[in-house]
């Protein structure tokens, strides 16, 4: 016969007491005008113990309490496909941080997805509500959604940098404008002046803000960007050589090994002729490959850093209901959107510039 679940019914029976006691001992509050004494509290403690009675989660949450189950919901698959992923860092920090809080770790992944990335619409919201808050990861959002869990109140923490209207959405990112500019000023102190960036501008954050941190190094400098947008490898290396450039950024989802390969089959020397820095660390490494200059995202650290943040914001929250009442967060705004340094990484691909680089095109 299948065991008998024990219910808050059995514990108050055992205790001598209502149901409702037993509901108050266990969210450790009580109404305005009630009070529990030690005898009665510890006879229900006694006879939880006794009875090895646990709470449902799911009946805690309809009763206004907290499960202590935190989310993680991402827009694309994340479990790595090989050895190293770009992921897999994000969810070892998250992993890390859940043993250190003490709460449980669920992942969202039965949302629709619509050409391989996932909604949160129709019953997403309700399954969401299964958690008393979640983290959020991936490369295309959408921004409608995280406006709705901005207007419902739902505790939510995004990881990676993101804006939104006030600046209400909480976030974790790495700092890409800093980390891009240093490496800009690190190949000019070299003797760079004829510097590129490689890769298509998209929209998305990261993109948005290497291109910055690009931009403003070299506006310091009195040096002007050149940019080298393509997707196909012998086009981009073509340019590179056509326009004479002595040092190039790019992002790891770029191609820089097969940009590399590419420019040392034309003849030129990686890094004799051409520094190439990479801003990120490698996505799918190569065994034996090259030992890249640039920096690296601290990616275990943010998942660590998001799910703090996000107990935080749930221990604000404190479990209401009624998320249609606002109030001000007592979090303060510098924690609602922290930015972390990108540690430099001193490869092998950076050299100082050729002297047969041409004129300084800032005093041209």
């Amino acid at each position: 016969m299948p065991r008998h679940r024990i219910t808050q019914s059995d514990v108050a029976a055992m205790a001598g007491v209502s149901q409702a006691t037993v509901s108050f001992v266990l969210n450790g509050n009580t109404p305005a005008g009630v009070r529990i004494g030690e005898e009665t509290r510890q006879r229900v403690l006694d006879a939880i113990r006794i009875t090895g009675y646990t709470a449902n989660p799911l009946a805690q949450r309809l009763a206004g309490g907290l499960t202590q189950i935190l989310g993680v919901f991402t827009y694309e698959a994340t479990f790595p496909r090989a050895g190293r992923d770009f992921y897999g860092p994000f969810l070892v920090g998250i992993e890390h941080a859940a043993e250190r809080l003490g709460v449980d770790l669920l992942l969202f992944t039965s949302a629709p997805a619509t050409g391989g990335r996932r909604q949160l619409t129709r019953d997403g919201w309700q399954r969401l509500g299964v958690a008393d808050g979640c983290l959020l990861l991936g490369q295309h959002e959408d921004r409608g959604e995280l406006q709705h869990l901005l207007d419902t109140n739902y505790p939510f923490v995004f990881i990676g940098k993101r804006g939104s209207d006030g600046g209400r959405l909480p976030y974790v990112g790495a700092d890409y404008v800093g980390a891009t500019t240093r490496q800009v000023d690190r190949l000019v102190a070299l003797g760079h002046r004829h510097l590129g960036y490689v890769g298509v501008r998209g929209t998305d954050q990261p993109t948005l803000d290497r291109v910055e941190g690009y931009r403003t190094a070299l506006k310091a400098r009195g040096l002007t960007p050149s940019f080298v947008e393509s997707d196909d490898v012998a086009t981009a290396a073509g340019e590179i050589l056509a326009r004479s450039l002595t040092a190039v950024v790019v992002a790891p989802e770029n191609h820089p090994e097969e940009l590399a390969d590419e420019l040392e089959r034309r003849g030129a020397r990686v890094p004799g002729d051409v520094s190439v820095l990479l801003l990120g660390q490698p996505h799918h490494p190569r065994r034996g490959g090259r030992r890249w200059s640039g920096f690296s995202v601290p990616r275990e650290e943010m998942g660590v850093r998001a799910l703090y943040l996000l107990s935080r914001l749930v221990a604000d929250d404190g479990g209401r209901r009624d998320r249609e009442t606002r109030r001000a967060s007592a979090v303060p705004d510098a924690e609602l959107h922290q930015l972390l340094n990108c540690p430099d990484v001193e490869g092998a691909t950076a050299a100082p510039a050729p002297s047969s680089a041409g004129p300084d095109p800032a005093s041209a």
